[in-house]
């Protein structure tokens, strides 16, 4: 009897575990099934694919992109300053500064040429560049030696004194052509004393007034590693490119970088025609327009392709007729030019700014759209890569900004134009600059 008692035991022991296994079973086929997961979408490449981007420790942003294929490296150092942070009555302060440093190695463009390498440097009203292209094998002696003129020698005063010295002859001896005189006119007349009203080189008069100190300050305040950047093209890895700006610039210095923080541009309230007589010119020089917006504005492209709407409508009244819109750190112009005989010089201004004045009112066609639109999308296909890279990096625009640009252009609408057009037109009247013979004919118009 015990014995019989310990089988049945044993038998609903195992029945017990059984049920316990098959309800574990059952739990467990309830559960979902573990998958791999799924493996993500390849990225699609596109042109900027590979383009690398990384910053030194000071700050220097150093982006490259490889092409095996390039006998040559190009090397563009930007510094985010220029002419707007000229100091007053010092105009040509940025150029100078620039021509001082360089100035320190007087065999600096031999010394170049011996190592198949040139340099090319320049000044605009936002930013400082130079630009150097050199063998790939070579790109590290020529780096050093513009490192040393940058990073290490500074701002020498003697070769300030040399600089300064060469500007004033410079600009003594030149002769300045009608378009520049109309220019820096009609940029002085629209912006008044903001930065943007100034030319870039200044005259005798102002670069020699221009102290070693000023120089070394305008050094000090915007050469700034963390105020500037490098975009490296050509047959080197980004890696060797790396080690290279790590060595040579590396112990450049960082700071806090001069904000543009200018007051804004006087408000024009009625349209004015500004005359600047000479009587020796076959040929008037025409000027018009308004302040416009800065490059990070939303209705920046919107005013690009209302100036090219506007371009196509004057064309038809003189075919050597342009307009202007040029990206800008600031408030940038947006005016026509053009250079027209004296006899038809009065009937053109007057044309030219009823058609301007209007243009918020004057409705603008979904053609005319249409085919400011192409000129921009045919303009973007054929820029290059390294030039919107500066771009980007310049304007501290979004990486993608060459990928959207075309869908950004294709979502302006005609009402995008006319409002843009209103909003401009309503912050400042029209301002027209005449050179030439135009005595009589300003006369004319003004009275």
């Amino acid at each position: 009897m015990p014995a019989r008692k310990f089988t049945l035991s044993l038998v609903f022991l195992g029945l017990v575990l059984l049920s316990g296994f098959v309800f574990a079973q059952s739990d467990k086929d309830k559960k979902p099934k573990l998958t791999a997961p799924t493996a993500p979408e390849p990225v699609a490449r596109t042109p900027y694919s590979d383009v690398r981007r990384e910053a030194l420790l000071n700050g220097l942003q150093v982006i490259s992109l490889e092409r095996k294929d390039e006998l040559k490296v190009t090397c563009r150092l930007v510094i985010r300053g220029g002419a707007m942070f000229d100091l007053v009555g010092k105009t040509g302060l940025a150029m100078l500064t620039a021509e001082s440093l360089l100035a320190v190695n007087p065999q600096l463009v031999q010394e170049l040429e011996t190592l198949d390498a040139t340099i090319k440097w320049g000044v605009t009203s936002d930013t400082t560049w130079f630009q150097l292209e050199s063998p790939g094998g070579n790109l590290d002696q020529v780096l050093a030696i513009l490192g040393r003129l940058l990073v290490v020698e500074s701002v020498r005063k003697d070769a300030f004194e040399v600089a300064q010295k060469a500007r004033v002859e410079k600009l003594k001896a030149a002769q300045v052509s009608p378009a520049n005189k109309a220019d820096e006119a009609f940029f002085t007349t629209l912006y008044g004393d903001h930065p943007y009203g100034h030319n870039i080189e200044g005259d005798a008069t102002t670069i020699a007034a221009i102290k070693h100190g000023d120089v070394l300050d305008f050094y000090k305040r915007v050469y700034l590693a963390n105020n500037m950047f490098a975009v490296v093209r050509g047959n080197l890895r980004h890696d060797r490119v790396m080690t290279l700006f790590r060595m040579f610039y590396g112990g450049w210095i960082k700071g806090v970088p001069a904000p543009p923080t200018f007051r804004p541009p006087f408000r024009t309230l009625e349209a004015r025609v500004q005359k600047v007589e000479q009587a020796d010119l076959t040929n008037v020089e025409v000027r018009g327009g308004v302040i416009g917006v800065s490059h990070t504005d939303a209705d920046f492209i919107a005013t690009r392709l209302l100036a090219l709407v506007l371009e196509n409508r004057l064309k038809k009244l003189e075919p050597n007729a342009s307009v202007i819109f040029a990206p800008r750190m600031l408030v940038a112009p947006l005016y026509f030019t053009t250079a027209i005989s004296a006899d038809k010089a009065v009937e053109f201004s007057r044309k030219a700014t009823d058609l301007f004045a209007t243009l918020d009112k004057a409705e603008i066609s979904e053609v005319e759209l249409a085919t400011a639109q192409s000129f921009l999308l045919r303009e973007h296909e054929a820029r290059a890569i390294v030039e919107y890279l500066e771009e980007i990096a310049t304007f501290k625009l979004s990486e993608t900004y060459p990928l959207t640009y075309e869908s950004k252009v294709k979502a302006v609408s005609t009402i995008d134009l006319q409002r843009v057009a209103k909003r401009l037109l309503e912050a400042n009247a029209l301002t027209v600059l005449v050179l030439g013979k135009v005595s009589e004919g300003t006369k004319s118009q003004s009275e």
